[in-house]
Order: C-alpha cells, then sequence, then structure tokens
C-alpha cells in the first residue's frame, strides 16, 4: 500500500453483523478489496436485544459496529420516533470513536443510498471532506418497486445530489437511476469475488448425476424458485439421473418444499441450507450446471462465483447477466419462460462436453477478483481528490 493513498471510511445501510451475519457481505468484500491499495476503516450501527460496542480489525479493514436496543413499541409513530433517536445516539457513538481512534478520512464511500448516505452527508459537512455512494439495491427497478414515496425520493436525491460520483455494481442500475433522476456522475464497478477461494476443482469427482445448482435467498418475487423446480420437473422426466440442489434459506423454503413433494421430486431436489465459503466451493465444483431464474437483478455475485469455478450458467437475460454469459460459458432465457428455462437445462446436459472449466473462469475472474475491483475504487478516490 502507497504511504500516499486515501484513506477511506465505509458507512452502510447493510453489514455483516452479529444479528445477520451475511448481510451486506458484498460490501464488506468491496471494503477488503480496497483495503490493500488504501487504509480503509468501517463504521455500522444496527439494532439488537442488547446495546453493544464492537471494535476489530478485519481482513485489514479497522471496524467500528454500534448496536442499539431494539424498539418494541406497538404504536407506529412512537416506534419510529424512538427508533429515529437511538439510531442517531448509536452512530454518534460510532463516529466518536472513529474520530477518537483515526481522527478523519479523506474520502467517505457510503453504500445503499438510504440511510447511510443521510450519516455521510452529515460527516461530509463536519469534517469538509468528499463522499460517493455505492448503489446495489434492486428497488429501483420496476419489477421490484420499493423505490417509492415522497420521503425517500426526496432523500435520495438530496445526496445523491450531494455524493462527488455514484457507483452501481451493475450497468442496468445505472441507467435505471439515471431515469429515475438521481443525477451524478456515474461510474459501474462490479461485486467483488475472492478468486482464490471460488478456484476450480483440483479432484473433481467422475459425475454420475448430472447436478444443477441454485443459490440465493430463496425470495420468489426476484429469484422465481418455484420456476425452476417446476422447469426441473419436466427435464427430470426426460432425464432421470438428474438432480437439483437448492441452496439458501427464505420465508419461501416451505412452500418450495412443498412444491417438490407435490411433484415426488423428493428424491431428486435437495434443499441444504444456507452455505458459504469453502463448504459453497465445493458445491459448486461438483455440479454441472449454475441455474438462477430471476424476474430482475443487477449483477448477481452467486453468479460470478459459479463462473469462477468453471461452471456453465443457465440464467435469464436480466439486468447484466447479459454481459457475463454467452455461448461459451451458459446460456440465457427469458424471464417467466419455464418452457425455455427447461429447453435450456436440456441442452446443458446434451452439450456439456463443449463447456471448458478453465476458460469459463479465465474469461470473468479477471474482471472481478481483488485487484481489478481495487484498481477501479481507486481512480474513482483519486478523481473525486483531485476536484
Amino acid at each position: 500500500m502507497n504511504e500516499n493513498s486515501p484513506r477511506v471510511l465505509y458507512i452502510s445501510s447493510w453489514y455483516p453483523n452479529r444479528v445477520r451475519p451475511l448481510l451486506g457481505i458484498f460490501v464488506k468484500r468491496h471494503a477488503a478489496a480496497v483495503a490493500e491499495k488504501c487504509k480503509v476503516s468501517a463504521m455500522y450501527v444496527c439494532s439488537d436485544e442488547q446495546e453493544g460496542i464492537e471494535e476489530s480489525t478485519e481482513e485489514g479493514i479497522y471496524t467500528i459496529r454500534v448496536y442499539y436496543r431494539r424498539v418494541k413499541s406497538s404504536i407506529p409513530l412512537v416506534s419510529w420516533l424512538m427508533k429515529l433517536v437511538r439510531y442517531n445516539a448509536a452512530w454518534n457513538k460510532a463516529i466518536t470513536i472513529y474520530e477518537q481512534k483515526q481522527g478523519k478520512p479523506d474520502i467517505i464511500n457510503a453504500n445503499v443510498i438510504l440511510p447511510s448516505s443521510i450519516i455521510a452527508l452529515k460527516l461530509k459537512k463536519r469534517w469538509k471532506v468528499p463522499y460517493i455512494i455505492t448503489e446495489h439495491w434492486t428497488g429501483y427497478f420496476p419489477e421490484d418497486g420499493r423505490y417509492k414515496g415522497i420521503l425517500i425520493k426526496s432523500l435520495s436525491r438530496r445526496v445523491v445530489k450531494h455524493a462527488s460520483a455514484m457507483v452501481t455494481v451493475s450497468n442496468s442500475l445505472k441507467i435505471r437511476m439515471q431515469q429515475l433522476g438521481l443525477t451524478n456522475t456515474y461510474y459501474v464497478i462490479p461485486n467483488v469475488v475472492d478468486t482464490a477461494m471460488f478456484n476450480l476443482s483440483v479432484d473433481k469427482q467422475p459425475d454420475t448425476f448430472f447436478r444443477f445448482i441454485h443459490v440465493s435467498g430463496l425470495d420468489e418475487a426476484q429469484k422465481n424458485v418455484s420456476g425452476t423446480i417446476r422447469a426441473f420437473a419436466e427435464v427430470h422426466k426426460l432425464f432421470p439421473a438428474t438432480t437439483l440442489t437448492i441452496i439458501g434459506d427464505g420465508e419461501a423454503k416451505p412452500d418450495l418444499v412443498r412444491l417438490v413433494s407435490k411433484l415426488e421430486l423428493q428424491d431428486s431436489v435437495e434443499f441444504t441450507g444456507q452455505k458459504t465459503g469453502t463448504d459453497l466451493v465445493h458445491l459448486f465444483q461438483n455440479a454441472g450446471a449454475f441455474v438462477l431464474f430471476s424476474n430482475y437483478e443487477n449483477l448477481p455475485c452467486v453468479m460470478l462465483e459459479a463462473l469462477c469455478c468453471g461452471l456453465p450458467v443457465v440464467a435469464t437475460k436480466v439486468g447484466d447477466i447479459a454481459e457475463f454469459i454467452n455461448e461459451s460459458n451458459g446460456m440465457l432465457v427469458q424471464p417467466h419462460d419455464e418452457k425455455q428455462l427447461g429447453s435450456a437445462m436440456i441442452e446443458m446436459i446434451k452439450n456439456k462436453a463443449k463447456y471448458n472449466v478453465a476458460e469459463i473462469r479465465k474469461a470473468v475472474a479477471g474482471k472481478v477478483n481483488d485487484d481489478a475491483v481495487s484498481k477501479q475504487f481507486l481512480e474513482v478516490y483519486n478523481s473525486v481528490l483531485k476536484k
């Protein structure tokens, strides 16, 4: 790291914590990549049953987490006001600790516009330092629809206006935000993948079954896991030596389990629950293809991880997926079209020998590894600081 590299403070609306260890894990991955080239700190505030303060250094990131007591009032207005008071008090604690230990940063990188960018704007005025915003949220897409309401829209426009730059993880998200009037100078920087971990298998076992694999939070509105199961059911009739592994947990899981039972696929569809790290890598390395039948997306990190493991992909043509998937590493289908998905899965089975796992990995790994992503962020930081 160059001693003249900027000191960067990450603040985020989502960040891994003791309540939800995987929340905003992609934000932490960005921060860890940047930490290879800059001095990086991170602050995060959230509610829990007990108050608390955590200080640690994680993957080169000096990290402060402040937990405030969860509000339990059943009266909406009272609950909102109490949460606001406790939330702001927690941020004041985090900021005080940071100032005592680190002074002030050269630049702030806020992640997910609301509410973190409100804190970034406050700190810009307090410290006289610029901030940029990195956005990951799918709520802007019409298929999602959560970007609504006068308050959300007015606050978003204000903090984007005062930001020195906007970063989005996909080009489609950039275009959508610009369409919504969130104007600024935009950069597109993808999610980062630990390419040392997500790598090719050195001892892949011979395939007895063709294994399809799906990874998500099982959000039906976005991921359409039930559509994947129904399409697989038709494929399984023609190719009984196929399995589908579904990784992840979510509210829809009981309904999905019932659907598998209704279709009499209990012996061919497996639900593993949440898997991360080397456990997830092992599952990728021993699968035949990754399936993502989403109705909308940015640029899904799990798809990039699958590609880095040399796994061909069947996915919908939404978000920025088409910028990474082509005939050399997979197939694209239209969202909601279960018949087309089933046909693509069959073609994947028939033509599995044509896919070169080393070439699949090579084509994506150089774009999403720590070095590539951190260089892009450093260029943005330096551009802002020169102004």
